[in-house]
Parts: structure tokens; C-alpha cells; sequence
């Protein structure tokens, strides 16, 4: 047995939708793709600094995304112990993985959406 079909569960194997769905628990949250996005191209990357980039987040949104996706192994989180206390967040192995299929959202907002009233994605 591959390596690739280790990770997919036994029970759904044969499924497309399987792997869709597993796929969708990591990226379908509002804001994952865009933290991901972020943390790739400013690693490593602190809080502040990625409240920063993105702007329309809450602290408590950001910080309860950053635990899921930490909990996911999407991001390792540091803590260097020196004052203050810095913490940085970087991209895992598998977190990188995720990075072609945000490009790739990326390119299909910008080929399919047009202006909106904020909040709003509208399809040309």
C-alpha cells in the first residue's frame, strides 16, 4: 500500500467526495487559506504581523484559527523565551502542500469575480 492511500480512510477509499470533504475540513474555514497564504509568504511570521496583512480579522478569530490549524499540522507555533515572549507561526511540511490549491483559488477569484459591496463575491 502507498503512502497516499495510508492517509485516506479506510471506510471511503473508493469515494471521490471522501477525499473532497477531508480536503474542504482543512481549507473550507472563511479565513484558513488566506492565514496559510500569508504565513507562506512572510515566514516566519508573528501574530500582530498577520493581523496585519489580512486587517479584516478579529484577535479572537485569528488566534482560534491559528489553534485549529496548529492542531491540523497545517502551522507549527514557536515560543522563544526571551522578553518578551515572541511567538512565530510557520507553515509545516503539509501546510506547504495546501499552497498550489490557495494559488489556485487565488487565480480563480481573479479570472471569475468582479467588485462588490464588501463581503460579496460576485461571479461575472
Amino acid at each position: 500500500m502507498s503512502e497516499k492511500e495510508d492517509k485516506i480512510p479506510v471506510w471511503c477509499k473508493s469515494e471521490d467526495w471522501c477525499a473532497l470533504k477531508s480536503t474542504s475540513k482543512i481549507l473550507g474555514h472563511k479565513w484558513v487559506p488566506v492565514i496559510t497564504y500569508h504565513i507562506h509568504d512572510n515566514t516566519p511570521a508573528r501574530f500582530s504581523e498577520i493581523k496585519q496583512e489580512i486587517g479584516d480579522i478579529t484577535n479572537k478569530t485569528l488566534s482560534n484559527n491559528l489553534d485549529r490549524m496548529e492542531e491540523q499540522g497545517v502551522v507549527d507555533r514557536k515560543v522563544e523565551k526571551e522578553k518578551p515572549v515572541k511567538i512565530t507561526y510557520e507553515l509545516t511540511d503539509f501546510g506547504e502542500s495546501l499552497i498550489p490549491l490557495v494559488e489556485d483559488m487565488i487565480s480563480w477569484g481573479q479570472e471569475n469575480l468582479r467588485e462588490g459591496e464588501k463581503e460579496e463575491a460576485w461571479i461575472t
